[in-house]
């Protein structure tokens, strides 16, 4: 496994070298000269044991390899040798493949937005474990982001955070970055009356899904005593008098038509879920995700009374792009 991630630190390395990238290099082969070292003294004191062995009857070297009498213990031409072999191939290919979406996201850094201090090695120890039962390519994408972004800055990721994610399948992952498409200021925005019902707008979500999200601990809770409100801030446009909210983006804000102060009701994302909202893809572009959003809104029982929205870019000013109507 070793020379798989050493194969991948040199092939990026030597292509795309910034200053990111030159912190993971280095903790890679650091890692690796100080492993080597506690290899070659275990690896001598193992001689030694084999060979009492040996002497003792219960062992001998055959075919240029090391067995155990004893049924043959550890044979690695037998069926469950060759089983282990394959699974450290496929860890070793799995971690290979995160470690080289870590460089692809390092390399689109500038040197001045990555941190000076090096990782925890405890920290790049766990990352290692985890990802080396990652085999989905969107999954090794988002642990290569993972240490991408603990490498960029240092002790913004937890170790919670880390075993979290390490549970959720690819499955999940989708679900959670569809559903970050209807989030508004950390808040998943639901209906007054009916809990978190997204059927209108994402069908494809079940309710079993949405309960999966709160037992990973990505959504705080999914009961109605633990739901909460948001008041939309007002913003003036020609002369008109707005109610403004945006999802997890922000170059283009809703603008609600309303004299009345409107609420936004939903359930708040966790620690956890806010970290991975920020490391999460987008499926669709910005001003596509509006106008889902805007569709989306229009069906809430807070906003009946609302016939369409108006969807506005926010590029250092307010330019009018579109109404969306029910």
């Amino acid at each position: 496994m070793e020379q798989e991630v050493i194969k991948a630190a040199t092939g990026v390395a030597t292509t795309a070298a910034n200053k990111g990238i030159g912190k993971l290099t280095d903790l890679v082969f650091s890692k690796q000269i100080r492993q080597q070292r506690r290899l070659d003294h275990l690896s001598s004191v193992q001689d030694q044991k084999d060979a009492e062995l040996i002497q003792q009857g219960l062992a001998e070297f055959r075919d240029g390899g090391f067995i155990l009498i004893e049924e043959q213990i550890g044979n690695p031409a037998s069926p469950l040798g060759l089983i282990l072999a394959q699974n450290n191939q496929n860890q070793s290919e799995n971690l290979s493949k995160c470690l080289s979406k870590a460089y692809e996201h390092l390399s689109e850094k500038n040197d001045d937005e990555i941190n000076d201090e090096q990782i925890s090695e405890t920290f790049f120890n766990k990352w290692m474990n985890y990802g080396k039962e990652v085999s989905e390519e969107e999954l090794q994408d988002l642990w290569g982001k993972i240490l991408s972004e603990e490498i960029t800055t240092p002790n913004s990721l937890n170790y919670l955070v880390l075993h979290s994610l390490s549970l959720m399948s690819k499955n999940q992952l989708e679900k959670f970055s569809e559903l970050l498409n209807f989030v508004f200021k950390s808040i998943v925005v639901a209906n007054h009356k009916g809990g978190l019902d997204i059927s209108i707008a994402l069908p494809q979500i079940t309710q079993n899904e949405l309960d999966e999200l709160v037992d990973f601990n990505l959504i705080n809770s999914l009961s109605i005593a633990d739901s909460v409100y948001y008041k939309l801030d007002f913003f003036t446009f020609n002369s008109k008098k707005y109610q403004a909210i945006w999802n997890n983006q922000g170059n283009y804000i809703l603008g609600i038509q309303n004299d009345i102060q409107l609420d936004i009701y939903g359930f708040r994302l966790t620690t956890i879920g806010k970290k991975l909202m920020s490391l999460s893809n987008q499926t669709k572009s910005e001003s596509a995700n509006a106008v889902s959003f805007a569709k989306y809104l229009l069906t809430l029982d807070s906003l009946k009374d609302i016939d369409h929205i108006d969807l506005f870019l926010n590029n250092n000013q307010l330019t009018f792009v579109q109404s969306i109507y029910k």
